[in-house]
């Protein structure tokens, strides 16, 4: 496609893995057009910088907290603010740019469009416009057209190098249509034999709604199933697994690894006890972990969280080992290498293709499977491309290549983004289908830590750590073919299981997690932390497990006042939310505690399933009722902290308190909203938030 050779500077920062999985995918389109491409993370590309050599810069970003870096972006925007760099620092570079971020969070897109200024402040120009991919409804939405329409852009670039297009072709604009012929990152599929009727027999009632949304994901119809598709390369091969069962493998040096988002190395944490503290009659089942540790090997604060590091469900691995044809190789030591014909590949200064950094070069596939992959990803298109092509049956290939489609974007969404699908659900839904191992070791991500809030304070005991969390169930429904567990919910659901069926000294009050341990390290803290001053008054709003870093935060100025009497507290107001007051109103008694003592100014509780019409339901609510006195509280420099889900519960409470600044200062909508974002800025207005 491109008229000359020309080179191209792609740069991602990712926190997941999702934008430099994206930046991997466009390399590979890039080099199939002639385009030379160095790729490198933001961080990496910093001794690099003013990227002279360059006059394309491609950037594929994230963004997390409140519109912080992702973790290997850090450097680089220390780099781009500094004050010593003059506004013609990049004028030699034409820049696109590609942010994701979700709208369930209040800053959105909040570290893409900061870098985007900050680029344009050093002369950078724009040659494409920027992208803003929203995860709440499917980056794919504007990260599929986005790439597609980035060509004929470049192209359109290089050869009139005058012309700065100020827009984008719309999404659905036809590459037909474009001043470029169809492009080889889509190869064009022609119509197969038509999809065959297949007819499900009925089952188990539990499994008859999951026969019909097979039949969905499985089974397309008109006009998707008869045109032409546009479907992504297929990615390169370049894996080679040998096993040798004379090799030795020692998982431990693997687990010690450093994981992302980390502050301390990985250590292994007893489990002092794990007890359910919801009634069998909760909607939701909530645990109670508490970890034994050395000080030495972590010093935390309240507000402060852990990552856990999980391993995957040994069922779920087994059955993913069967279906590969792998379970007699399971347990025989391998050793992972790039091809030989790839191996001496370079792009720029860097290897061409690598094992991925996840990936030990000696290990097994049980321990691969458990520890290291994320089997539970949704896969990307890319991925469903290499399934297709390692499917037998003439119906199922078209099938899957109808979902990694241009055309099939709107059921990849529907049908397998938002049920979350993963590997062994396609596998399952397509018998034909038999990949090797080595192409979903290529595909399948990093298994990332889970990270938890601490509900406790090393005050009281700088041995122990606690944190709380609900069991997450999907059952088998919307494509799932088998019911699943969080990860690492799952995971600790299965100890306590254990643990109940175990000898009968094990068992007791505190269900006692003798014999158990947990791989953990300390995350790194944006800032949800106690003031300085405990004069402070404090506003903190945590519905469900959302309570759980405030009860570090009680539990932390009890044993402050005990250790000094005479120490001045501001006020602090707890507004939290819960289904029934007798089945999970959790750390009811301690909550009273605090309340009766004075550590707690107002305990204010709702209880939403609760029929009482005159009583609010939710947190937001109960924030609307004490409005004015909240924002006399926050007048006298109060700090509000959220913890909780980010989907509604987040949004609601910041609309409650731009709607309490209206009437409380008598401001419009828009002066209250600039109000909250200044408290923002201040870090008086904090969120430990997820989706």
């Amino acid at each position: 496609m491109a008229p000359e050779r020309c080179n191209l500077f792609l740069i991602y920062g990712s926190q997941t893995g999702q934008s430099k999985s994206i930046a991997e995918d466009i390399k590979t389109k890039a080099e199939s057009f002639n385009y030379d491409v160095e790729m490198m993370s933001m961080d990496e590309s910093v001794e690099k910088m003013p990227w002279k050599e360059y006059r394309f810069l491609i950037i594929i970003t994230s963004s997390t907290g409140d519109g912080d870096p992702p973790e290997n972006a850090g450097i680089f925007w220390r780099k781009i603010r500094s004050k010593n760099l003059g506004n013609d620092y990049l004028c030699h570079l034409e820049y696109a740019l590609l942010g994701l971020g979700d709208t369930n969070y209040t800053t959105f897109l909040g570290y893409p469009k900061s870098v985007e200024k900050q680029l344009q402040k050093l002369g950078a120009k724009q040659f494409y416009k920027s992208g803003w991919a929203d995860d709440a409804v499917g980056l794919e939405i504007v990260v599929d057209p986005w790439i597609e329409n980035l060509w004929p852009a470049l192209e359109n670039q290089v050869l009139n190098p005058q012309t700065l297009p100020d827009t984008i072709p719309a999404p659905d604009t036809p590459a037909e249509q474009s001043s470029v012929t169809t492009t080889p990152e889509l190869a064009v599929v022609s119509e197969v034999e038509k999809p065959l009727t297949v007819s499900y027999q009925k089952q188990e009632e539990e499994l008859e709604k999951c026969a019909v949304e097979l039949a969905n994901l499985k089974i397309s119809v008109s006009p998707l199933s008869e045109c032409d598709l546009k479907v992504p390369v297929l990615p390169v091969s370049y894996l080679e697994l040998k096993f040798n069962s004379e090799l030795m493998f020692f998982p431990e040096d693997v687990l010690r690894k450093p994981m992302p988002s980390s502050r301390t190395p990985v250590f292994q944490a007893k489990i002092k006890s794990l007890k359910q503290l919801t009634s069998e009659k909760a909607a939701k089942t909530t645990l109670e972990a508490t970890l034994e540790f050395s000080p030495a090997e972590i010093e935390y604060q309240p507000g402060d969280s852990i990552g856990v590091c999980c391993a995957n469900c040994p069922e779920e691995v087994d059955a993913l080992l069967h279906r590969l044809n792998m379970t007699e190789q399971a347990d025989i030591p391998f050793k992972l290498r790039v091809k030989e014909e790839f191996a001496a590949m370079k792009s720029g200064t860097k290897p061409k293709y690598e094992v991925p950094s996840h990936l030990p070069n000696l290990a097994t596939l049980r321990f691969v499977l458990t520890r290291c992959c994320e089997i539970r990803s949704v896969p990307r298109k890319a991925f469903i491309r290499i399934l297709a092509e390692f499917s037998s049956d003439d119906a199922e290939k078209r099938r899957l290549l109808e979902l990694c489609s241009l055309q099939g974007s709107d059921d990849y969404t529907r049908l397998v983004r938002q049920p979350e699908l993963n590997v062994l659900d396609f596998l399952n839904t397509f018998p034909s289908c038999h990949p090797p191992v080595e192409r979903l070791l290529e595909q399948l991500p990093r298994l990332l830590a889970r990270p938890y809030s601490l509900s406790s304070s090393p005050l009281k005991d700088p041995t122990s750590a606690s944190f709380i969390f609900n069991v997450v169930e999907f059952p088998i429904q919307d494509g799932r073919t088998y019911e699943r567990k969080g990860v690492a919910t799952g995971e600790l659901s299965r100890m306590l299981d254990k643990i109940k069926t175990g000898p009968t000294d094990s068992v007791g009050p505190n269900a006692n997690g003798r014999g158990f341990s947990l791989s953990v390290f300390l995350r790194t803290n944006s800032g949800f932390s106690l003031p300085k001053s405990s004069e402070t008054p404090l506003i903190l709003i945590g519905p469900g497990t959302g309570v759980a870093p405030f009860l570090g935060f009680l539990a932390h100025r009890e044993e402050l006042v005990k250790r000094d009497p005479s120490l001045i507290c501001g006020p602090i107001w707890l507004f939290y939310g819960c289904r029934n007051r007798d089945h999970d109103y959790l750390f009811k008694d301690d909550l009273e505690r605090w309340h009766s003592m004075g550590i707690l100014t107002r305990l204010l509780v709702t209880f939403s399933r609760e029929d009482k019409p005159s009583q609010p339901k939710y947190v937001q609510e109960l924030i609307q009722l004490y409005a004015a006195s909240l924002v006399k509280l926050i007048d006298k420099g109060a700090c509000v902290y959220v913890c909780g889900d980010a989907t509604n519960m987040a949004k609601d409470v910041m609309q409650a308190f731009i709607a309490a600044f209206q009437s409380g200062r008598q401001l419009d909508e828009e002066q209250a909203k600039k109000a909250v974002v200044q408290l923002q800025i201040e870090k008086r207005y904090l969120q430990d938030i997820w989706t």
